[in-house]
């Protein structure tokens, strides 16, 4: 060895005291990187998903945006570990930094989808506009996790050995992580009710410089040691990573993946569709991260495999049951089942790392697995499945990948407690629309083939268990629905259902009814409106009242349901309904389903669009009533609500026109939200709250404002209530908090307490 190497064990005095430094500066840059990440994505989303009506699928398709943006950093870190010395991967990354920021300033411009949406899937639209705003930012800064792990871990030998030196790097992935948990709970909590979008802007340009700062720090001492000759000589390199290896990673970082995006879209829409609850799957599977890769969170491997595989049967069974309600505890069952799934496979990541010099190897194999994960539920699975089948299909593979018991053997004859079970539960599946047996029984048997798997399963039964798992949870949960068609678009799966006890046909979307209309011979019975918009409700209130002052004439309605709405339109009138989800208008205008727009005895014109945007395009004082009815489930366009969205309603309507806002909702209190923008408007308001319904056929309580600029019509509608049961009363004068703007809209002020 020349007398310049230094050898292998060869330590500077002052080593000890700088890696202390240079530990406690990577976990911090660590930790604000990962925050700031989550910053600019929630901020992204914030903006991203009112233009898209609120929908799940834009959440989706957010995350696999970011997974593909995880995928193209890390590629081109691993890049600069390969290539570059320390010194050349500082100086490439503050290059990369001041670029990022130069291209693509932090935001969403309004202009981005002009040209594209109408012409592209609007998954597609999405991950367009996202990379054409913040992509670069969010690039420039993810590339920071392995380059980060990578000067950890050569600074670490010169203390600590090499699996010593791999602990501290991977360490600093959970650092990552933490950051990221925290800036995901503080987002709804603590920025959005204070901050609107131009200062989260400002929030998360400050945020990236400090970033950018505290990279080129870490860089900056990395490379001084290296270029000092401090420390030891580098270990031969390590063995290159195997494509074998790679791919498993890959699949082990791809099916929590998938398994977040199908409890997001499952807990949101069809257990609960609570607001924000959005953040909660995404929190458990960062804390995943945060236990499995902290140094000690591998304590509990003994008793992972049983744990993991007892979730999978929990998750099978309230899937395949349907099991909704109790609505907490449900949720509760859920998350804690996806927790465990997530310790189990990432924390096979864990005990599967390869030593630290290529670490972003695995960085890398992760993402891919992320992403691939990811685009599969925004872009395959609507595409392919007209149902969210890829959650029990995540759920399966999760049982699949688990690494079998160090000591299971096979055995020939084993299979045969678990394929008997299987078979039978699979002859029931598929005979199940020529078979009455009562529900408890689907769920006793697809119990009893889960607790066989789980006491005989070993290596070699593995796949017939899943197989069971899938054709359990594919078939049995939609067998005791009286579905007669279902379709599946961005926007979410909608049901068309025939009611079990009663002729009546139904529109649902998860857990909420957008529609209800009597199955009859005679057009005057299927022109009932029902549900919400009864006659004897709020909405027959505001027409009846309207109508005893001027004559309506047009009638504009955000949200098109089945139609309901038209079973108010006489001859003369013209009915203009804004839809943004065009299978919702299939649905409406198909006879076999729904006669509303068929049976109208007036003009009816829908326009697929953006209730916003097409309304931009109606002639100034245009319409007699304005109708809003998209508020009822979790998704929330908060854009409808706001100052300059209640200023273009007020252009499209006649001067003694009204605004009729149904703010019916389970989760959110919309009354002091509209009576803010009301004063703010100088609109005269009225709430109307149709709760105490009488058990009469297809009727739901239903809650009503009405907005308007005439006293004479506010005084009409509100003396025009035909039941004793309900009244409208004057909203407050000068209510309490700031209206919603198109820059600040916070969806937390609006929960129920």
């Amino acid at each position: 060895m020349s007398a310049m190497q230094p050898r292998p064990c060869e330590v500077s005095p002052a080593a000890p005291q700088g890696e202390r430094l240079f530990a406690v500066l990577s976990v911090i840059a660590a930790f604000v990187a990962s925050s700031c990440l989550f910053v600019i994505e929630l901020f992204a989303g914030k903006q991203l998903l009112p233009r898209f009506g609120g929908a799940p699928g834009a959440w989706i398709t957010c995350l696999a945006f970011f997974q593909l943006a995880l995928v193209a950093a890390y590629c081109h870190a691993d890049q600069l570990i390969r290539r570059w010395s320390p010194g050349g991967q500082v100086g490439l990354q503050a290059m990369l930094f001041v670029a990022a920021a130069i291209v693509a300033p932090l935001g969403l411009g309004a202009g981005l989808t002009q040209g594209v949406q109408g012409r592209l899937p609007l998954p597609l639209v999405v991950l367009l506009m996202l990379a054409a705003s913040i992509g670069p930012a969010f690039f420039a800064v993810a590339t920071l996790a392995p380059l980060l792990g990578h000067w950890r871990s050569r600074w670490g030998r010169t203390a600590a050995s090499g699996e010593a030196a791999a602990d501290r790097a991977y360490g600093l992935y959970a650092a990552g992580n933490a950051g990221s948990f925290a800036a995901l709970v503080a987002y709804p909590l603590v920025i959005e009710p204070v901050a609107g979008l131009t200062s989260q802007a400002e929030l998360a340009g400050r945020l990236y410089a400090v970033v950018a700062l505290l990279a080129v720090a870490c860089g900056w001492f990395a490379a001084s040691r290296s270029r000092g000759g401090v420390g030891i000589a580098p270990r031969a390199p390590a063995r290159p990573v195997g494509w074998p290896a790679w791919l498993r990673w890959a699949a082990l970082a791809a099916v929590p993946a998938s398994w977040l995006s199908g409890l997001t879209t499952h807990a949101t829409v069809e257990v609960a569709p609570i607001p924000l609850l959005w953040v909660v799957p995404l929190a458990v599977y960062l804390a995943s991260f945060v236990v499995v890769f902290t140094p000690g969170g591998r304590r509990l491997r003994s008793v992972e495999r049983p744990a993991v595989m007892a979730a999978v049967g929990i998750a099978a069974w309230l899937l395949a049951g349907n099991v909704e309600q109790p609505t907490w505890p449900v949720l509760i069952a859920h998350l804690a089942v996806f927790f465990v799934v997530c310790v189990g496979l990432h924390g096979v990541l864990v005990d599967e790392r390869p030593p630290a010099d290529r670490l972003s190897s695995m960085y890398l194999a992760m993402a891919v697995g992320g992403a691939c994960g990811g685009l599969f539920n925004a872009l395959v699975a609507p595409a392919v499945f007209d149902a969210h089948h890829e959650f029990p299909l995540a759920l399966a593979l999760a049982a699949a990948l688990l690494p079998a018991p160090a000591d299971a053997a096979p055995n020939p004859r084993r299979w045969r407690f678990v394929a008997g079970p299987a078979v039978v539960v699979a002859a029931m599946a598929m005979l199940a629309p020529w078979l009455a047996a009562p529900r408890w029984a689907w769920l006793a048997a697809l119990a009893v083939l889960l607790a066989v798997a789980l006491v005989a399963l070993r290596r070699t039964e593995r796949g017939v268990v899943v197989a069971a798992v899938l054709i359990g949870t594919f078939f049995m949960g939609e067998t005791f629905q009286h579905v007669i068609h279902r379709s599946r678009t961005f926007f979410g799966v909608l049901r068309v259902c025939d009611a079990a006890n009663g002729p009546s046909r139904t529109l649902v979307h998860g857990g909420i009814t957008h529609g209800v209309q009597l199955v009859s011979d005679d057009p005057e019975r299927r022109r009932i409106p029902l549900s919400y918009y009864a006659e004897a409700g709020p909405l027959g209130s505001v027409f009846r009242g309207l109508e005893s002052v001027r004559p309506i004439r047009r009638v504009g309605v955000a949200g098109l349901g089945v139609g309901t709405v038209a079973a108010y339109a006489e001859p003369g009138q013209e009915f203009v309904f804004f839809e943004i989800d065009p299978e919702v208008v299939r649905i409406a205008r198909n006879p076999d389903w729904f006669t509303f727009l068929a049976d109208c005895r007036g003009d009816v014109r829908v326009v697929v669009d953006d209730a916003r945007l097409a309304l931009s395009r109606e002639p100034d004082a245009g319409l007699d009533l304005l109708v809003v009815d998209a508020f009822t489930g979790d998704s929330v366009p908060t854009h409808l609500l706001t100052r300059e969205a209640v200023a273009l309603y007020g252009r499209v309507l006649a001067a003694d026109g009204v605004i009729a806002l149904h703010v019916s909702n389970k989760y959110l209190d919309f009354v002091p939200v509209v009576e803010r923008l009301a004063a703010d408007g100088g609109w005269m308001a009225l709430r109307g709250l149709d709760a105490d319904v009488p058990a009469e056929f297809a009727r739901s309580p239903s809650e009503w404002m009405v907005l308007g600029r005439s006293r004479d019509v506010i005084k009409a509608i509100y003396a025009a209530p035909t039941s004793d049961r309900w009244q409208w009363q004057p909203c407050a004068e000068e209510p309490s908090g700031r209206p919603w703007t198109d820059d600040h809209t916070a969806v937390a002020e609006a929960l129920r307490r």
